[in-house]
């Protein structure tokens, strides 16, 4: 039978656990980072049909050792939710570098697990708001530079790091107050975007996936040439070459979804007066977008993740310098 550790060390443990100091392992080493968690209220837009007052739930990291003020940067859920592998592994490599980390759980604070089988769950115009309400609330911080944080996402959470660089989104949103100083949208959907191509001017780095069916990278490549003529030029891009989606799930290969709604073949514009347009000209109905597209031009089955440590390795790499190149 093994004997019970003396007072002294379940003191110690007690008040490491008080402290909320947590130490994992994740691909590339050991990381230790003191978490918490927080709410907020969204961003709540008056005048639309979809906005409700919503806490936000959320997790916050910060480095074990850190003198205020410190940069910070959020991250928002691809359509799998908020998952180790991915959103949290990513806050835990930011925090190794001294960069804090607010993890915006839109999925949770729904009551939601996962959109990749129904997109209406959670919509991306509800995840921007969320960390919109997120950026309010570390700026209100004094822990942290107000104008040092940045906004990153893989899939559905890259739509919010790309979309809240848009002058017209950020009007429609109310949040001209505030602006992220830097946006990384991780294999976004470029097949729907906004047809305005004014953004706030700050960078945006665009990390895109060669082999991807369900973001494919081709319109992003298209997106990133609107959003440089628009005056934007600190605008960069990367396509990983042999990655699939969500390349931060390694595996052997890309796993098949068979029921995951692609709207990748469904090529629209989005209107300054809010409507979308298809690009042959169809306007949607509006509040029935997705109805309409599931309709019309969705259809099933995607691929993702299979990636490998060498590319996750790389891909974090780059993000840190990105982030490092822009004074974070």
């Amino acid at each position: 039978m093994r004997a019970f550790p003396d007072r002294s060390l379940l003191r110690s443990v007690a008040r490491a656990c008080s402290a909320l100091i947590f130490v994992s392992v994740f691909a590339g080493g050991l990381s230790a980072a003191k978490i918490e968690d927080v709410t907020f209220p969204t961003n709540v837009v008056p005048k639309t049909t979809n906005d409700k007052p919503l806490t936000v739930k959320a997790k916050l990291y910060l480095p074990d050792k850190f003198t205020a003020p410190v940069s910070a940067v959020i991250i928002s859920p691809s359509s799998g939710g908020v998952v180790d592998v991915r959103e949290i592994y990513y806050a835990h490599e930011l925090v190794k570098v001294g960069i804090a980390a607010l993890v915006v759980d839109s999925f949770a604070s729904r009551g939601v697990k996962s959109t990749v089988q129904d997109q209406s769950l959670v919509t991306s115009w509800q995840s921007t708001n969320d960390a919109v309400s997120g950026l309010r609330w570390l700026v209100a911080d004094g822990r942290f530079k107000p104008d040092r944080i940045a906004v990153m996402g893989v899939s559905k959470g890259g739509q919010v790091a790309m979309n809240t660089a848009l002058e017209v989104q950020r009007r429609w949103m109310k949040m001209t107050d505030v602006s992220f100083a830097a946006h990384i949208p991780i294999v976004p959907a470029c097949s729907t975007v906004n047809r305005s191509v004014v953004t706030t001017g700050a960078p945006l780095f665009f990390m895109l996936a060669e082999l991807d069916d369900y973001t494919p990278a081709k319109y992003c490549v298209e997106q990133v040439e609107r959003l440089r003529s628009g005056g934007n030029d600190k605008i960069e891009m990367k396509i990983y070459k042999g990655a699939h989606h969500a390349w931060e799930r390694l595996g052997p290969k890309a796993v098949f979804e068979p029921k995951g709604e692609n709207y990748s073949p469904c090529l629209n514009w989005v209107e300054d007066d809010g409507r979308t347009v298809s690009r042959s000209g169809t306007t949607l109905p509006r509040g029935n977008e997705i109805p309409w597209q599931r309709k019309n031009c969705m259809t099933l089955g995607v691929h993702c993740c299979g990636g490998n440590e060498k590319l996750k390795r790389e891909a974090t790499s780059d993000l840190i310098a990105f982030l490092r190149k822009h004074g974070f």
